[in-house]
C-alpha cells in the first residue's frame, strides 16, 4: 500500500493552487493520506477523519490541523490521542488493517507570541511529545501495524533544534519503529521536518518527494509532501 503525507498551509477550495495540488496527489495514487493544514472542503471527505477543530487558535469552520483519508473506510477513530496532548493536533484510526497515527506537532512557538500567548518556547512540543510517546506505546501493543505520519516539526537527525526538543520527539517514537525519512532532504538540499515511521509489521520501500513547486513554478505549498510505499510482514512469531 502507499501512503503520502502533505501540509497544505490551508490551502482553500478557492485557491488556484488546488488544481495542482489534486493532480500531483492523484498522481501519487496513494491509499492513505494524511493532510496536515487542512481545509476540510477542499478536498474529497469520503473515508475521511479529522482532527479536533480546536488548537487553541481562533477556530475556522473548515480548518483543521489533521486530516487522514483513505480508500476504505475507518475503524476505531480516536482524535484525542491522551488528554495531557495539545489538542486539535491528532488523529488515528484503523483501515487496511493499519493503525495510521496522524499528526501535527506544535512548532517551537506555538502559543508564545501568537494564539493564547501562555507558553514558553518548545512547550507545547514537549508536551505534544511526552504524549504522543505514551499513545504511540499502548498502540504498539494491539495487533495492527502502526504508521505514524505528519508534521513532525523537527529534522531527523537533529540539526539546530535544541537537544531537548530532539530527545523528547525521539523518546516519543518507539525504538522498533523505522522513521522511514530520517536522513532524507527535498529538491532544494533541505532536510525535512515531516515524517512517516513505522512499527515493525510494515516494511518501507520506496520513498519519494513531492516539491513545493509545480513543474510550471506555481507555488503549492511552504511543505514538500512525502509518500511511501509500505509492505505488510507476516507475523511469524
Amino acid at each position: 500500500m502507499k501512503c503520502l503525507t502533505w501540509n497544505l498551509e490551508w490551502v482553500t477550495a478557492a485557491s488556484r493552487r488546488l488544481k495542482v495540488i489534486q493532480a500531483m496527489i492523484a498522481d501519487v495514487s496513494a491509499d492513505v493520506v494524511c493532510y496536515t493544514e487542512v481545509a476540510q472542503d477542499a478536498l474529497p471527505n469520503r473515508f475521511a477523519i479529522t482532527s479536533d477543530p480546536d488548537y487553541g487558535y481562533p477556530i475556522k469552520s473548515q480548518r483543521r490541523k489533521v486530516m487522514l483519508w483513505s480508500r476504505l473506510p475507518w475503524t476505531d477513530v480516536d482524535a484525542v490521542g491522551e488528554a495531557s496532548m495539545p489538542s486539535g493536533r491528532f488523529v488515528s484510526g484503523v483501515t487496511a488493517g493499519v493503525r495510521f497515527v496522524g499528526i501535527c506537532i506544535p512548532w517551537a512557538y506555538a502559543h508564545v507570541n501568537t494564539g493564547r500567548k501562555d507558553r514558553k518556547a518548545w512547550e507545547d512540543h514537549l508536551a505534544y511529545c511526552h504524549a504522543l510517546g505514551h499513545v504511540l506505546e499502548r498502540y504498539s501493543r494491539l495487533a495492527e501495524p502502526v504508521c505514524v505520519l505528519g508534521d513532525f516539526n523537527q529534522r531527523i537527525p537533529r540539526r539546530s533544534q535544541p537537544k531537548r526538543a530532539y530527545a523528547a520527539l525521539r523518546d516519543a517514537i518507539p525504538d522498533a519503529f523505522v522513521i522511514t525519512t530520517e536522513g532524507l532532504i527535498d529538491g532544494e538540499g533541505k532536510p525535512l521536518i515531516d515524517h512517516i515511521a513505522v512499527s515493525p509489521g510494515l516494511k518501507p520501500e520506496l520513498v519519494e518527494i513531492i516539491p513545493r513547486f509545480s513543474p510550471e513554478g506555481t507555488r503549492l505549498s511552504d511543505h514538500v509532501g512525502i509518500s511511501a510505499t509500505l509492505k505488510r510482514i507476516a507475523d511469524t512469531g
